[in-house]
């Protein structure tokens, strides 16, 4: 069953590679502390908003924590982007239904999606500015990708790709334990793996250059486009249906050993056969883009 491993791990791979540049471009929540020395030049009395109590009083010394460097547990919330040139401060970000920003919810409406709050501490009232971010495909561009400032990090930009990771595992782990033919009927050769990584190169090129697996089809079409199609002849010299099928069409000098000389190279059955292990290798990714266009294109 080799052409199977190489449709099993074809149909993982592909949903593995868009999965991990799946922007879903849901509202997420940005929050840092505003500098002692702007508060003045930033004070905005009727939008603070007051908060106190141990929960609010954990997070936000974790905040604090976070942006001096020693929150390392949640490090991957910090936003790359600096709030300004000079300063310790950085954009931690949240997505808006954690405990406690989800309380914010009515004042962010209320405010325009943005606003301050404040807590009483032993040194006196310390600051933060509290900010609901929202991107559309205008954030994407083919070259610079995802354009958005401040760009969250890409664990809540992309919030897959942990699933991305799993499926591809699962796509290697079924092409090494699925038993393998003998070498002169379907072993990988050099030329066969060159030929697939060209053709997922070609597949994840445009969710790279723009920045988004739904972006490289409503804003990188011209360029998505013709890369897929040079990846799926890539794919398909690498997967080889016409040696590889269990009935295949191209038959050696010898035959396949203990094969059906009837069934061997009988068209029908290959293309029965091809059209079922095209399913396997495309249907998911398929499916995927099309359910991703709908929820997600925005």
């Amino acid at each position: 069953m080799e052409l199977l491993r190489r449709a099993l791990l074809i149909g993982c791979v592909l949903p593995a590679l868009w999965l991990f540049r799946l922007a879903t471009l849901d509202p997420l929540v940005s929050i840092v502390r505003v500098d002692p020395a702007a508060q003045p030049a930033t004070a905005q009395p009727d939008a603070t908003v007051s908060v106190s109590g141990p929960e609010w009083e954990a997070f936000l010394r974790g905040i604090d924590a976070i942006e001096q460097g020693l929150g390392t547990g949640n490090h991957w919330r910090v936003s790359a982007d600096l709030p300004t040139a000079t300063g310790t401060s950085r954009w931690v970000f949240y997505a808006p239904d954690e405990k406690p920003i989800r309380a914010l919810d009515g004042t962010l409406d209320a405010s325009g999606g943005m606003t301050f709050i404040s807590i009483a501490r032993r040194d006196g009232d310390v600051r933060y500015r509290v900010d609901r971010r929202e991107w559309t495909h205008r954030e994407f561009q083919p070259g610079p990708g995802f354009i958005g400032k401040p760009a969250p990090p890409a664990s809540l930009l992309y919030p897959f790709q942990n699933v991305a990771y799993a499926c591809l595992i699962v796509g290697v782990a079924l092409f090494a334990l699925i038993p393998t033919p003998t070498k002169s009927r379907g072993g990988v050769s050099p030329a066969e793996f060159i030929l697939l990584a060209i053709g997922l190169l070609l597949f994840a090129g445009p969710l790279f250059a723009t920045g988004g697996s739904v972006q490289a089809l409503t804003d990188g079409l011209a360029f998505t486009l013709p890369c897929w199609v040079l990846a799926a002849v890539a794919f398909h010299f690498f997967a080889r249906p016409g040696t590889n099928a269990p009935h295949p069409l191209v038959l050696s000098k010898t035959g396949t050993p203990g094969a059906d000389p009837a069934a061997s190279g009988h068209l029908p059955t290959f293309l029965r056969w091809g059209t079922a292990l095209l399913a396997v290798a495309a249907g998911p990714i398929a499916v995927l883009v099309a359910v991703s266009l709908t929820y997600w294109n925005r």
